[in-house]
């Protein structure tokens, strides 16, 4: 008998419990719902890239780009100082420098077999490659979001929004820049880069991700 009065207990506090709570169903359609209700805020980084792209970010990077010999010169003395004379980034708490960059050489390496294909420019004429320039048609990173400095996390709702500006960057530059560039006997020729790297000291070259490739150029 006492355990059916203590069975009964339970039941009549469990059910006052639930009384003061709100069951919510959550199925696949709730999921989609909240997938649809994101969508439809208004936020598309590809089209804010598309709109952005010719009329902000290339003018901004181009104005200040610095002839690579330069910047070779200026972080082999010092990075910092050259980072703060010639380059940026968004935070003072050790995330590399970020360098806008123009070049003009010639083509002494070719990686066209990998997603993410390359070519190494000589700038000195003296047959090796000073840097390396990703021709895609992956783009991995976030080099050209990090060097523009009228974009931060500051300008996003989010860090998922924050990073899906940066995937739309990337994708717009290997579409639009990388995919037309020829792929078809490169070793040899001359080029003209205007982009961006990312400082790493680990590296041998810094490898630059283009907003403007073509070429030709210098004589």
């Amino acid at each position: 008998m006492r355990g059916c009065m203590y069975a009964a207990i339970v039941v009549i506090a469990a059910s006052g419990a639930l009384q003061g709570c709100k069951l919510v169903k959550h199925d696949a359609q709730t999921s989609k719902n909240s997938r649809d209700a994101y969508a439809s805020a208004g936020y598309d980084p590809n089209a804010m890239v598309a709109s952005m792209w010719s009329t902000k970010i290339v003018p901004d990077v181009e104005k200040r780009a610095t002839d690579y010999a330069t910047l070779r010169d200026a972080i082999k003395a010092d990075p910092d100082t050259a980072g703060k004379k010639y380059g940026y980034r968004g935070r003072d708490d050790g995330a590399p420098w970020n360098f806008p960059t123009k070049l003009h050489g010639t083509i002494v390496e070719v990686d066209t077999q990998s997603s993410q294909g390359t070519v190494g420019v000589d700038i000195d004429g003296d047959g090796k490659a000073d840097v390396i320039v990703d021709i895609g048609p992956t783009v991995l990173g976030t080099t050209l979001r990090d060097t523009l400095d009228f974009i931060s996390f500051t300008s996003f709702r989010n860090q998922i929004e924050y990073a899906q500006f940066g995937t739309a960057l990337n994708s717009y530059a290997a579409t639009h820049v990388m995919k037309p560039f020829p792929r078809d006997a490169l070793k040899g020729k001359p080029i003209t880069v205007t982009g961006a790297f990312s400082y790493d000291s680990s590296a041998d070259q810094p490898e630059i991700v283009p907003l403007a490739l073509a070429l030709g150029g210098k004589s």
